[in-house]
């Protein structure tokens, strides 16, 4: 029960983090983290340290716990290694996709749509990566997504802030996916993996946008910003 209770509060507390509710330098308190997520003391101070560990928490002597910032170098460095190696994944997939397959991600994305009209952060955020994990699926690559994810924090922290920009929209993230099964289709290989590189690269055409918004929430963001 104790493990348990351990593995809820750090599950609890990285979500909170990654979708920014606990807002990156924003500092906070075990007693104020304990009472939000309804866990004990030993629970919440466990997961505190294994997030330390993983840089999304920072805990400062004679000061306090703060939520860790972004920082972008991370966030360019996860997007290089997912664009490099998403293109190939969607290339391996025009060769084993089936046709029932494709009708599931089709079906996809008329739910990310209907979230999309609904301006639905969360539930679009969870298809738009769905979307993603089924290619890695068909291709025979779940452990290259797994692996992933922990090379992603910083970078799914940034995407989910980059949903409440309001002039960067989010129909044209509907409108690339769309192309991308279209390619998958026609079985257009290079094309294919030409359009998935730019659909991810658009994270470094973004972050202009998200840091003039979010100022306070980056660190690092003159670093190595590929252009």
């Amino acid at each position: 029960m104790i493990e348990n209770n351990q593995t809820r509060a750090y599950q609890q507390m990285k979500t909170l983090i990654l979708k920014n509710q606990l807002q990156p330098g924003q500092k906070v308190s075990k007693k104020e983290l304990v009472q939000r997520l309804g866990i004990g003391d030993t629970p919440v101070r466990e997961a505190i340290l294994r997030l330390q560990k993983e840089g999304l928490v920072q805990v400062i002597p004679q000061s306090g716990t703060y939520i860790s910032k972004i920082d972008l170098q991370e966030v360019y460095e996860a997007r290089f290694v997912r664009e490099n190696i998403e293109k190939l994944v969607a290339q391996e997939v025009c060769d084993r996709i089936t046709p029932q397959q494709i009708t599931e991600l089709e079906n996809k994305l008329k739910i990310q749509q209907i979230y999309f009209e609904a301006k639905d952060h969360d539930h679009y955020f969870q298809l738009d990566e769905e979307f993603h994990q089924t290619f890695y699926e068909i291709a025979d690559k779940t452990h290259v997504w797994k692996w992933l994810q922990l090379l992603n924090t910083a970078l799914n922290r940034f995407r989910y802030l980059r949903l409440e920009v309001e002039e960067l929209g989010w129909e044209n993230i509907l409108t690339e996916h769309r192309q991308i099964v279209a390619l998958i289709k026609e079985k257009d290989r290079e094309q294919l993996a030409a359009v998935v590189a730019r659909h991810i690269h658009k994270v470094n055409e973004d972050a202009e946008a998200v840091l003039k918004a979010f100022p306070e929430f980056f660190i690092g963001r003159n670093s190595a910003a590929e252009k």
